[in-house]
């Protein structure tokens, strides 16, 4: 019931939003100059309602439509193609977006909360990191290695552990090496410790990820094994 309760809420702020924004973006044929009476406010005003709700019964997409799919719980395809649709709009990042993304987050299907962490990277808000931080501990392997990604295009220190936790123990290898990417942001010795720990790892790519990290943020260039690192961790700190 809450949820229902948030999702009509976002959804009206949604087309207030985008309704103001058609407006003053002069998107509207014909209208730019808006209603010149209050006699010709309603036409002002279905004319705006048609065109974002996509005209007569067209296919195409619209915000409107595209906002309405993205609560749908029922069709998984098409929120998650809505929320992806809706993050690549100039509009896409506007606060009430931003919300719906979150609450698109706890969606039951792990496509559309993964689709949600990525709207929510590109946002690069790292107010948004608490979110993220819990994609990155999702029961779906999806989910993590999307929350992954979208870490990496939001600074936030609160992000730092949830990271370290998939870099050392993820039992899925890809979630392992974006996070190993996402920790480039932060140049610190409990990253250098966790990085460097995972050198000797089985899989060269994790390995390759991590020493890339720590030659990045070092500017070192030592072999790619723990143990000259971990001598070099030791002497440096």
């Amino acid at each position: 019931m809450i949820q229902l309760r948030l999702q009509a809420k976002i959804t009206v702020r949604l087309f207030f939003c985008i309704a103001a924004m058609a407006v003053w973006c002069g998107v509207m044929a014909g209208c730019s100059s808006g209603p010149s009476t209050p006699q010709d406010f309603n036409a002002f005003m279905n004319g705006i309602l048609n065109r974002l709700s996509g005209g007569s019964g067209g296919s195409q997409k619209t915000p409107i439509k595209e906002a309405a799919r993205m609560f749908d719980n029922a069709s998984p395809d098409q929120q998650r193609e809505a929320i992806a649709w809706l993050a690549k709009q100039p509009y896409g990042h506007n606060r009430a977006y931003l919300e719906a993304y979150q609450i698109a987050a706890q969606a039951p299907s792990p496509l559309v909360r993964g689709q949600a962490m990525m709207a929510i990277g590109t946002s690069h808000d790292p107010q948004l990191a608490s979110t993220l931080a819990k994609g990155l501990a999702d029961r779906s392997s999806f989910v993590r290695m999307s929350a992954a990604i979208a870490a990496a295009e939001i600074i936030n220190p609160v992000l730092i552990g949830p990271l370290i936790k998939d870099l050392s123990s993820d039992p899925d290898n890809q979630v392992r090496i974006d996070a190993a990417r996402a920790l480039e942001h932060y140049n610190s010795r409990r990253v250098h410790r966790a990085l460097i720990y995972v050198l000797d790892d089985p899989n060269v790519a994790i390995a390759t990820a991590s020493w890339n990290v720590l030659h990045k943020q070092t500017g070192q260039n030592l072999p790619m094994r723990s143990g000259p690192w971990i001598k070099w961790l030791h002497q440096s700190h």
